[in-house]
């Protein structure tokens, strides 16, 4: 899948794969409404999410302090898909002017 296609629900899902895979848990027992602290996750478990974000997600450089600014799998990927929309390329006009 495209990330320029990716909904609320597909970055929600990349999160909650990556957090639940780091903090050693099954993505079924991942509550997306509870702080990632409460999953274990350290800034080396953040910088390792961070990279998934950026291979799926499209985003180059994302910042890990995002995962601190919205530390929910909830509030971080409603955060992330604005950063994927505002970073799709802008059609360039075709009118032949």
């Amino acid at each position: 899948m495209s990330a320029t296609n990716m909904t609320i629900d597909d970055v929600r899902k990349v999160l909650v794969d990556a957090v639940a895979a780091e903090a050693g848990i099954a993505p079924a027992e991942l509550a997306t409404d509870r702080p990632f602290t409460e999953f274990g996750l350290d800034s080396m478990a953040a910088l390792s999410v961070g990279m998934e974000i950026e291979d799926v997600c499209g985003l180059a450089d994302p910042p890990v302090d995002l995962l601190w600014d919205h530390p929910t799998v909830d509030t971080l990927a409603a955060a992330l898909l604005r950063l994927m929309t505002a970073a799709e390329p802008v059609a360039a006009a075709t009118d032949g002017r």
